[in-house]
């Protein structure tokens, strides 16, 4: 893939080198309100020496290029507060991997954690033990609440889950649907992740209520963009009766689309798609008829307010609110061309 060396360039370990339904999508019944709230943090404390912190982020993998936004953002936030970011992963989604990271981290001492968990229940006691060792642990993306974690930054997933399935059913409404019972394909990365069964878990409650729906499959491309591509084209090549498709994330959609001849025939038959994330080359794909509509995450606030509040956490803050939920943003043929003049094309990040 074209981006790929691109990713190993980004993916150094130090950041120096490193219902009723209403069809109306502007709804306030039907679709969650983006946080307006703003976070503003007091960079005027000298009584801890900044230049000694060491932030340690530790998205699921090396190998996916969503969280890149999030590395650039919090990278710009830690120079502005003069401490030391360190990016590492595994190269792709392994939690027992991820864990191995956790534990060296908590014998070198590093001053804060931020982390994207693959499988919250694993990966609670390492964090529980960084945290009874002294260490101000954070989530983003993928959230643990049952751990010590102080915070989590990043989606409301059960929310955009439902967001999406609003979305689907305008697309069952414009199709004239809503009254035809459907065959679904659900695709996922890793099954164990919170934050995407937490999608998926919002999507089924919302669109179960409107519609008679049978789930055939739920694809598990372990964030590997590759399979995610392999597995989308040989279950639609495979399986004649699929109506609907809903992603959990922009995997199949960060392939060139020359790679997804069957999923693109599907489409071009009436198949219809709801997919999470709204990056460029996704924007691209669903402008030239992938996808009827994306619904997007702030990957640039998640690098933020997670880097924002965990130097606020090292300096002594007391957190009374522990989840900080960032906003949602929506794509379809209304706005593909309006966000593409926005969006930087990952090629020259």
């Amino acid at each position: 893939m074209r981006f790929l060396p691109l990713i190993l360039l980004f993916v150094c370990i130090l950041s120096g080198c490193d219902n009723g339904f209403e069809s109306d999508s502007n709804s306030a019944v039907n679709q969650p309100e983006p946080v307006t709230e703003t976070h503003n943090v007091d960079m005027t404390n000298t009584e801890t020496k900044s230049k000694d912190i060491i932030i340690s982020y530790i998205p699921k993998s090396l190998d996916n290029p969503v969280f890149l936004e999030t590395k650039d953002e919090a990278e710009r936030i830690s120079r502005q507060y003069g401490v030391k970011m360190e990016w590492m992963a595994p190269m792709n989604t392994q939690a027992a991997e991820q864990e191995k990271i956790m534990e060296s981290l908590i014998r070198r001492q590093v001053d804060g954690i931020v982390v994207s968990c693959i499988d919250a229940d694993r990966l609670s006691p390492h964090i529980d033990n960084a945290i009874d060792a002294g260490i101000k642990v954070a989530t983003f993306d993928s959230d643990c609440p049952n751990s010590k974690r102080l915070f989590y930054v990043g989606t409301n997933n059960y929310e955009i889950g439902k967001a999406s399935a609003y979305k689907m059913l305008d697309t069952l409404q414009a199709h004239g649907k809503m009254n035809t019972p459907l065959k679904a394909l659900v695709m996922t990365g890793d099954k164990e992740s919170l934050n995407l069964n937490e999608r998926i878990r919002g999507f089924q409650d919302v669109l179960n209520a409107a519609v008679q729906v049978d789930y055939l499959s739920v694809l598990e491309c372990m964030d590997d963009l590759t399979l995610a591509g392999e597995l989308l084209e040989t279950y639609i090549r495979t399986n004649d009766d699929v109506d609907l498709f809903f992603s959990t994330g922009g995997w199949p959609l960060l392939v060139p689309v020359d790679a997804l001849p069957e999923y693109r025939k599907w489409r071009e038959k009436g198949g219809m798609a709801v997919i999470v994330d709204t990056f460029y080359p996704m924007v691209v794909a669903a402008k030239e008829g992938m996808a009827d509509h994306l619904v997007g995450q702030e990957f640039t606030i998640m690098g933020r307010w997670s880097m924002e509040h965990m130097v606020e956490a090292i300096r002594g803050k007391k957190f009374t609110q522990t989840e900080y939920f960032t906003g949602i943003e929506y794509a379809d043929q209304s706005n593909f061309d309006e966000l593409l003049q926005m969006k930087e094309p990952w090629e020259i990040k």
